[in-house]
Parts: structure tokens; C-alpha cells; sequence
């Protein structure tokens, strides 16, 4: 039976492991930024976002995995919590999908980019290209995710209060 299971979310298995190589890159984002944030209060915010999307890829990985494969249950706290990191990671990857798009249509901030940093500006707009295929990748995997989290509402238990 968990072989069917396998087989019918394959999909969400695989968009659930390019998060995960994602969210690999949001871990270094979050180390680097620990190491320059000392005082600097102006880089909470990317540390806090960063966050939210490494903890919406594990957590959803967790529900994928236990939940989805294994039938087990789990707290209403971890859907909470997915819910919670989920619509932080989809504002993220709209925001930064809109600011890739204005640097692709406005062609002088990748060019000042690429003098400054000297990189050739191809590379810099397949790069953009690249990330830009990954915040959709994610942003479709969060939707695939509330759509699973509603189909598998009853899997979701708060464990019995002894009195």
C-alpha cells in the first residue's frame, strides 16, 4: 500500500526535493547572514525569511513523508505550523519573482551588476532565469500543500489530555 502512495504523489515528491536543494540554499543564506548580522538590525528580516522557507521545506517533507506515504498522524501544531511558514515562503517567492522580472525587463541594474561585479550579463540572466524557475517551483508546491493538508485534515490529532 505504501508503494501506491509513493506512486500517486510522485509529483509532490519531486517538487518536495527541489525545495529541499532550495532550501539547502537558504541555509547558507542564513549562516552567511548570522555571521554579518552582529548589531545590524536591517538583516533580521532576510535571517527571518530564510527561516521560514528552510522550516516550510522540512516540516512539508515531514507531512509528505509520515503523513502522506505512511498514513500516520501528526499534531495540529505541525499544520500550523507548515500553514504559517507556507504563506511566508509564497509572499517571498512572489516578491522575488516580481523583482526578477523588473531586473529582466530593466536591463541597467543587471548591467551595472555585471560591471561592478564583472560577470558576463548572460550569466547574470540565467542565473535570474534559474531562480526564477525555482520560486515558481516553490510557490506551486505551497499550493499543492494546502491542497494536501486539506484532503488529509483528519491524519491531524491533538494527543488525549490525561486528567
Amino acid at each position: 500500500m505504501e508503494d501506491q502512495k509513493k506512486k500517486k504523489y510522485w509529483a509532490y515528491r519531486i517538487l518536495g526535493n527541489i525545495d529541499n536543494f532550495i532550501a539547502i540554499l537558504f541555509l547558507f543564506a542564513i549562516m552567511v547572514n548570522f555571521a554579518a548580522m552582529g548589531f545590524n538590525l536591517s538583516l533580521l528580516l532576510p535571517v527571518f525569511i530564510s527561516f521560514s522557507v528552510l522550516l516550510y521545506t522540512n516540516l512539508s517533507a515531514v507531512f509528505a513523508r509520515y503523513v502522506m506515504v505512511k498514513g500516520n498522524f501528526l499534531r495540529y501544531r505541525l499544520k500550523d505550523w507548515i500553514k504559517v511558514n507556507a504563506y511566508v515562503t509564497v509572499i517571498y517567492a512572489a516578491f522575488m519573482i516580481c523583482a526578477m522580472l523588473w531586473a529582466l525587463i530593466d536591463n541597467t541594474s543587471i548591467q551595472r551588476i555585471s560591471s561592478t561585479m564583472d560577470v558576463p550579463e548572460n550569466l547574470l540572466q540565467n542565473a535570474i532565469y534559474i531562480l526564477m524557475i525555482c520560486m515558481i517551483l516553490l510557490i506551486i508546491h505551497v499550493i499543492l500543500t494546502f491542497h494536501y493538508l486539506k484532503e488529509f485534515n483528519d491524519h491531524f490529532r491533538d494527543p488525549e489530555q490525561s486528567v
